[in-house]
């Protein structure tokens, strides 16, 4: 979660954050939010690099989104439960450097999530587009070189924050550490979240519309097979006689056409034969489509819980007590508001991730499971070995 200071006046409603009771819920929460983000990204991490049907470029870029959301765990979360404990105040014996790092890592996590969501939506429309030449064109090396330009890019954003904007510098640590300059922050903002999502947008927007096209296709193929099985009449018929006869059931002819999915096309281009089997293509495309249904979700998770707090940030610095006052927003709703959009969802997006992984792919379920068993000493078994079939990430 990106540190914010009392400059930018996203804080609580008087006496709020004062509340032993809110404190406690407050420290559990982060608390839970840390062990769960930690645990379960360690999780992918673990099964990626574990299982070798699981070793594929979409999952090197989860991977990546999953660093990022374990160095939110293990370095971010700590500093924010070391100020909430201490009533809202930056702890003095961490210094002004111990909140320049804060600072520093969290704009590198939130940085490297959205831009890593940008990379894997590049990813699954190249896989959706081109589900044939996918394997050809995005190789694991070129998916590492993808991950450490992402990671490049956010570092880059980050270092930004060491910067004085607007003759100060971008930092606060006292009696909050937060961002103070407004410059750096709608940067920040167009540059980690908004430019990538525009991105994110565009490329789903496109799978969506290959989707779309390919259900069509499919139908139409259906339909036109449907209409080739046609019966065709017994020679032997019995019909002058009056007896039951038990002859043979009418044939059924499948008529096949140019349309056929088992149709080979023959492309001479630049000198070579090409041949394409439409079924194939079919099967590849289903795949992939399978397979970008659950990163679109975890994308839409992303956006829906970091999109109001990117919002109401860079709002507040141009649109502060007009926007935002008493007299427009009782304090109870900005209260509510504000645990929900700006401490709650942000903080919980990290943890998400691998929950959703084992809800939506049954392959980091099964690797999930195979951890966990392996773990207290016994042996998974499954009903069949899904390991033996094509992986939906390959």
């Amino acid at each position: 979660m990106i540190p914010v200071g009392n400059n930018t006046n996203i804080t609580m409603p008087a006496g709020a954050k004062n509340s032993v009771g809110s404190t406690i819920a407050s420290a559990c929460f982060i608390v839970i939010v840390m062990l769960l983000t930690i645990m379960g990204n360690l999780l992918v991490c673990y099964s990626v690099f574990y299982y070798r049907r699981l070793r594929s470029p979409t999952n090197y870029l989860v991977v990546s989104l999953a660093v990022s959301d374990l160095l939110v765990g293990t370095l971010s979360l700590p500093f924010r439960l070391a100020q909430l404990l201490n009533e809202e105040n930056w702890p003095s014996h961490l210094g002004r450097e111990g909140c320049q790092f804060w600072i520093w890592v969290d704009m590198l996590c939130s940085g490297a999530s959205m831009v890593n969501l940008a990379g894997i939506s590049f990813d699954r429309l190249l896989a959706i587009k081109q589900p044939l030449r996918y394997r050809e064109k995005m190789t694991s090396k070129r998916a590492l070189i993808l991950i450490l330009v992402v990671w490049i890019y956010a570092a880059s954003c980050a270092f930004l924050s060491f910067v004085e904007w607007e003759g100060e510098s971008t930092i606060a640590a006292y009696p909050q550490c937060g961002i103070r300059a407004r410059v750096y922050i709608t940067l920040m903002a167009l540059a980690a979240f908004f430019c990538p999502l525009l991105i994110v947008i565009i490329c789903y927007g496109m799978v969506l519309q290959v989707a779309i096209r390919h259900a069509l296709q499919v139908q139409k193929e259906k339909e036109q097979i449907a209409l080739n099985v046609s019966p065709e009449p017994n020679s032997n018929n019995h019909e002058e006689s009056g007896e039951t006869s038990l002859a043979s059931p009418p044939v059924i002819r499948l008529k096949t056409s140019r349309s056929s999915s088992h149709r080979k096309d023959i492309n001479f281009a630049n000198g070579h034969a090409k041949h394409r089997n439409p079924a194939s293509s079919t099967f590849h495309i289903m795949k992939q489509i399978k397979a970008t249904k659950t990163l679109a979700v975890v994308v839409g998770v992303f956006i829906l819980c970091w999109f109001p707090f990117f919002v109401i940030f860079v709002t507040f610095q141009y649109c502060d007590t007009e926007c935002f006052g008493e007299e427009r927003i009782p304090p109870a709703v900005k209260r509510v508001l504000l645990i929900i959009f700006v401490y709650v969802l942000p903080v919980s997006n990290s943890a998400a991730n691998p929950i959703i992984y084992s809800c939506f792919n049954q392959e980091f379920r099964v690797a999930f499971l195979k951890i966990f068993y392996k773990m207290v000493g016994k042996r998974y078994r499954q009903k069949y070995d899904y390991y033996s079939t094509p992986t939906a990430y390959s």
